[in-house]
């Protein structure tokens, strides 16, 4: 018999994405064209979904042409993709890659009806 000793940590705290409802909600499903973890900013090329990829420095701004919008919850790539197109989100609460800032984001996302705070 095997036992998990592995540290798991565990909390009552209720993590929020949604922030608020006077903007409606509105979501999409895409066929994602890489693995994706719940609530990335996502690009929308050639009918697939993928990250904002990561700059490569803190000096270059994260690219956001083709900004779609922010996966509701994890996919595998080739799986469908639940995007939410509009509505209010907490900005602490993106998945983003290592060099990408939510501040890099903000206006882009407003541009489609994304607002963060």
């Amino acid at each position: 018999m095997s036992m998990d000793l592995e540290r798991q940590d565990f909390s009552t705290k209720e993590q929020y994405f949604i922030a608020g409802t006077t903007i409606p909600i509105t979501t999409a499903v895409k066929e994602a064209g890489e693995d994706l973890e719940a609530h990335t900013p996502v690009l929308l090329e050639g009918g697939k979904v993928k990250a904002v990829a990561d700059p490569g420095s803190d000096e270059k701004p994260a690219v956001t042409d083709g900004i779609y919008g922010i996966t509701a919850d994890s996919a595998k790539s080739g799986e469908d993709a639940v995007i939410y197109l509009t509505g209010e989100f907490f900005a602490d609460e993106l998945a983003l890659a290592e060099h990408v800032k939510a501040a890099d984001l903000e206006v882009p996302l407003r541009n489609i009806g994304i607002f963060l705070k």
